[in-house]
């Protein structure tokens, strides 16, 4: 009976009030339905896509609102500032110096069965002082050089085994132009791991571990000369080793990417994701090899969990509830929840009732892990941002030595972060729950503010990429990055036809098991410039007919149009259904547009719109 009025109390609060993000003036769908609602930050797409079905299909009482939030801890102290936390977080970046201040606000799940089945050393990197386990890790991502073993044969060149022997191979590509070693040092996870991973046996040391220690407690904000002036100077020396320099700095993700796949280059970091996805030429034989020490025993992978999750107090004192958000989070990293996100045979496991197979590309990464030679990176949200700013300024010699980098580091470490300062104040808040009157209003306000900028005439990207409620108020630059920032979402610029604009709705509703795919109403897409009428089933989601202002889009007629998603799943697969084969993806992303708009001219956001008939 308590549980029945609470939720009448939640519909009419949710009919009837203004909670500081817009009204939420309609009874949602889920409430309609009498399902209970459990929000998911997912942080990342493809977490989405190895979720979102799987999920909805083993909790078919739950209607799940599923964000793609900012990958980062600094994400979810923004929405518990705002009293708007999800049920379930996840973030892949992470480190308890920087979760800490989460703590008040997060389940203990110290004392569950779920945190029970970790093995005891993996368990504890997540213990805090009393005892409280806020956080626990799903499968460990294996980062390290993927080679082209192929390319090695073919020149004759020997595959390296330390690291005089990797030097050896650079040089040896170079001469036949070739790049030896290339990498996407625009990014700063590659300028973090890099750094640390070309001096694991420092880091590994009892110096290393020590300050470490002190690091992730707050205890010291600087980093020790005794461990960091030799990270500093082996980086040096695999920067000149390797012929890195400025361009290197420029370069994105997928550059070193197209380049080992044209047979350009004979190494890049990767994981074994990469692998999988960049397989060479095509036939090529590719290995994930580790990062090179001195000699073939200094020779570590790195690791990182795939993501970390954890659980907001709100709503743990309902038992039913609670009940239901650990089944979810357990059906989340169980043997079937991480065969959907270790799909590709290409990650370790950290608890004690999950078995991975590892894919043969990765075969000689077993001994490693039974002598434990596993190191996992030091992630902080400084660490990465002042790992890139340093890397950059090594590799435009910026910085002459290595004890200039150490200082720059440190300098950086001592000072306030950046982009806290108010830079915007929005007027007016909208929610982000989906209705079927009004479909996801702050992500309408966000699509159209994106049509205007970039002066198309129509625009489409999946609600979801909105995270959160749009929230009246002051924001610092920082903060305007969490409403619309996603890693793997890409502007497609392209010229369609409305008969191709059909196809690509039709396609995008009836897509299942890819990034981008429609599993429930928070999945669905907004629409700028046009209209949706959708009728939704139990079998999916139906097309009936596309509008402009009212009147059918014509499908003759061509129109400049913008698609937002991940470009190499989403957006090829319906680029291939419309006949489409070149898309610009060089436009800015989401979170740019927001800056333009609301920053440098100091305007308001677009006014949403209503987008959707949903039947």
């Amino acid at each position: 009976m308590k549980k029945l009025l609470s939720l009448l109390l939640t519909m009419i609060l949710a009919a009837t009030m203004l909670t500081g993000c817009g009204g939420k003036d309609a009874v949602s769908d889920s409430q309609s339905d009498n399902k209970e609602k459990v929000v998911i930050a997912c942080w990342g797409n493809q977490m989405l896509e190895g979720y979102n079905q799987y999920l909805c299909e083993m909790f078919p009482e739950v209607e799940f609102e599923f964000v793609l939030a900012t990958n980062s801890t600094d994400y979810y102290r923004f929405r518990a500032d705002h009293d708007d936390m999800p049920d379930i977080l996840t973030v892949r970046r992470f480190a308890l110096k920087d979760a800490v201040l989460l703590k008040d606000y997060l389940y203990d799940l110290s004392n569950t069965d779920l945190a029970a089945t970790y093995y005891g050393s993996y368990l504890d990197s997540y213990t805090y002082d009393d005892g409280t386990v806020n956080w626990l890790p799903t499968c460990a991502e294996v980062d390290g050089f993927i080679i082209n073993k192929t390319l090695f044969d073919e020149y004759n060149i020997p595959v390296p085994t330390d690291y005089s022997s990797f030097v050896a191979a650079c040089e040896a590509f170079e001469a036949e132009g070739i790049r030896g070693y290339v990498s996407d040092f625009d990014a700063d996870f590659t300028c973090m791991e890099v750094l640390q991973g070309v001096s694991i046996p420092v880091l590994q040391s009892m110096e290393g571990r020590k300050w470490r220690q002190q690091y992730e407690s707050g205890a010291t904000q600087e980093l020790s000369e005794e461990v960091w002036l030799p990270v500093f100077e082996n980086f040096f020396d695999f920067k000149d080793k390797a012929g890195l320099g400025a361009e290197d700095a420029t370069y994105p993700n997928r550059t070193p990417k197209d380049l080992f796949s044209e047979g350009k280059a004979a190494m890049f970091r990767g994981t074994g994701a990469d692998v999988i996805t960049f397989p060479g030429r095509g036939q090529d034989e590719v290995m994930l090899m580790p990062y090179f020490g001195q000699t073939e025993q200094d020779n570590w992978y790195l690791t990182y969990p795939t993501f970390q999750i954890a659980a907001s107090n709100k709503g743990m004192d309902d038992p039913e509830r609670e009940k239901l958000i650990l089944d979810i989070m357990t059906a989340m990293v169980n043997q079937q929840g991480q065969d959907h996100i270790s799909y590709g045979k290409n990650m370790v496991p950290y608890k004690k009732d999950v078995t991975l197979e590892l894919m043969s590309e990765m075969d000689n990464l077993k001994p490693y892990i039974e002598e434990n030679k596993l190191y996992i990176r030091l992630a902080s949200n400084e660490m990465f941002r002042i790992s890139r700013d340093v890397v950059q300024m090594i590799l435009n010699d910026e910085v002459k030595t290595p004890k200039e980098a150490l200082d720059a580091f440190n300098k950086e470490l001592a000072g306030e972060e950046p982009g806290t300062d108010i830079v915007a104040h929005i007027d007016t808040g909208y929610s982000n729950d989906f209705t079927p009157e009004h479909g996801n209003q702050a992500a309408s306000a966000v699509a159209n503010t994106m049509r205007e900028l970039s002066d198309v005439d129509l625009l489409f990207m999946q609600s979801c990429y909105v995270a959160n409620d749009i929230y009246t108020g002051d924001y610092s630059q920082k903060d305007l990055g969490y409403i619309a920032n996603n890693d793997g979402g890409w502007p497609g610029l392209m010229e369609l036809t409305g008969d191709q604009i059909y196809t690509l709705v039709e396609t995008t509703l009836s897509m299942t098991g890819n990034r981008g795919a429609v599993c429930n109403d928070s999945t669905l897409y907004v629409s700028s410039g046009f209209e949706m009428d959708i009728t939704k089933a139990d079998s999916g989601y139906t097309l009936n007919a596309l509008t402009i202002d009212g009147k059918e889009l014509d499908r003759s007629s061509t129109y400049s149009f913008l698609i937002y998603g991940d470009r190499d799943w989403y957006m090829s697969k319906v680029m291939d259904e419309m006949g489409i084969s070149e898309v610009d993806t060089t436009g800015p992303k989401s979170k740019d547009y927001l800056m333009q708009r609301l920053v440098e001219q100091g305007g308001q956001l677009a006014a949403p719109t209503d987008y959707i008939i949903l039947r």
